[in-house]
């Protein structure tokens, strides 16, 4: 029989565990669900009846269900390890911030794993509303200036697309770049006024492209040196034409140099380390990841582990390493898949 201050230790257990804001899903350490608070059902919109006796990784939606297994699975390795993914729910229009942790016991064995889930739905939006307002105060004595630079940069944005529909194996590939380095800028900074010069130098990294013949964008065989210098121009190409748009420089500096290699032997100037633009090393990474992951004319897309195994093997070599970490920890965890 329990002991009376243990029953009542764990009664006032529950009760705190069942008023928390946050919602708290326990499993076992096979990811099978044991417990979910009120707060819980609240933000993931579920009954608890529903969903205790399954699975974690079959309560969510086959799109996720991989990275929340992935996640899962590396933290029942590292159960000293805590992990944050951000979530956007498009049924129920929310955003949540997951926490994972792993529940250890006395003799540093596993015994469970628990789930701490935030609705930041409003702390996002007041974010997004926060930099869209400093950055219209910022431009309020140039309005017309500003929205002119603003339709061009539109319309550089469909000339991108439009390059990329051109040949299916790259159709997607800047929408996709600008995804992964705005995660990977907001996990460290949030969304602050540097958040959209980075999205708009993602969007536009390869823009110089259009100037680049067919013949060799589209060329399935190895390009000859000849080629291949030509078609390293795009960056500086693309550099230029957004000169005239980037009246600040915020933007063009992450596209000159976004082919940049940490150890400086990259191109077009060579650069290396912090030298190189915040936004070309974030955009170095996702580049070269999203292009692993791409189907290509001459080879099929590369699966997960070989193109993250590829990121870390490159650290302190092409990438910023402080940044490979970053990157890592969220691919690991599910927020890129």
């Amino acid at each position: 029989m329990e002991e009376p201050d243990q029953q009542i230790n764990e009664d006032l257990f529950r009760l705190l565990i069942n008023q928390l804001s946050e919602g708290v899903i326990i499993t076992d350490p096979d990811g099978v669900i044991l417990y979910v608070n009120q707060a819980a059902e609240l933000i993931r919109n579920v009954r608890k009846e529903d969903i205790i006796g399954n699975n974690a990784i079959h309560c969510h939606a086959k799109s996720s269900a991989a990275k929340v297994e992935r996640a899962i699975a590396y933290l029942q390795d590292n159960p000293d390890k805590t992990y944050h993914r951000m979530v956007h729910d498009e049924v129920n229009q929310k955003i949540y911030e997951n926490t994972y942790t792993g529940i250890v016991g006395d003799t540093n064995e596993t015994t469970g794993l628990a789930i701490i889930t935030r609705d930041i739905t409003k702390a996002v939006k007041a974010d997004e509303a926060r930099a869209y307002a400093q950055r219209t105060q910022e431009v309020i004595l140039n309005q017309l200036k500003q929205k002119y630079q603003e339709l061009l940069l539109n319309s550089m944005e469909m000339l991108t697309n439009l390059l990329e529909t051109k040949d299916q194996y790259t159709d997607g590939h800047s929408k996709r770049v600008a995804d992964i380095a705005s995660k990977l800028y907001q996990h460290q900074f949030g969304i602050d006024e540097n958040y959209l010069d980075i999205l708009w130098a993602a969007k536009l990294h390869d823009i110089g492209k259009i100037c680049i013949p067919d013949s060799i964008l589209h060329k399935k065989q190895h390009l000859t040196a000849s080629e291949y210098s030509t078609i390293k121009k795009h960056s500086s190409i693309a550099s230029e034409i957004i000169k005239s748009l980037d009246t600040e420089n915020r933007i063009a500096p992450s596209i000159l140099h976004h082919h940049e290699q940490y150890n400086g032997s990259g191109y077009p100037l060579g650069l290396s380390k912090t030298d190189i633009p915040l936004g070309a090393r974030i955009i170095s990474i996702a580049d070269a990841y999203d292009a692993m992951r791409s189907i290509r004319s001459y080879r099929d897309a590369m699966p997960f582990d070989y193109a993250i195994d590829e990121i870390e093997k490159n650290s302190g070599i092409q990438f910023d390493p402080e940044w490979v970490g970053v990157f890592i920890e969220l691919a690991r965890t599910g927020s890129i898949g």
